[in-house]
């Protein structure tokens, strides 16, 4: 069984509630949630149960100004 975790960044026009990109750079993300775009960091993990099936999950965090705690700064070993 593998397992693959993935960290990416959606980036959201908050007038239009458009997505502008998708991005794996979290200093990109940084960058546009400063200038007073919407930001969701989702962490995406697939786990290859055998050659015919997978599982994906997926948890979507917006980051938010109001709590520092809804901001987790994530360590990458």
């Amino acid at each position: 069984m593998d397992s693959q975790f993935d960290i990416f960044y959606e980036v959201v026009d908050p007038a239009s509630q458009e997505t502008e990109f998708v991005t794996e750079d979290r200093f990109i993300a940084e960058t546009h949630y400063e200038k007073g775009y919407s930001v969701y960091e989702k962490h995406l993990t697939v786990t290859r149960l055998s050659r015919f099936a997978e599982t994906r999950s997926v948890a979507t965090l917006q980051w938010s100004d109001e709590d520092e705690s809804d901001n987790p700064e994530i360590e990458e070993a």
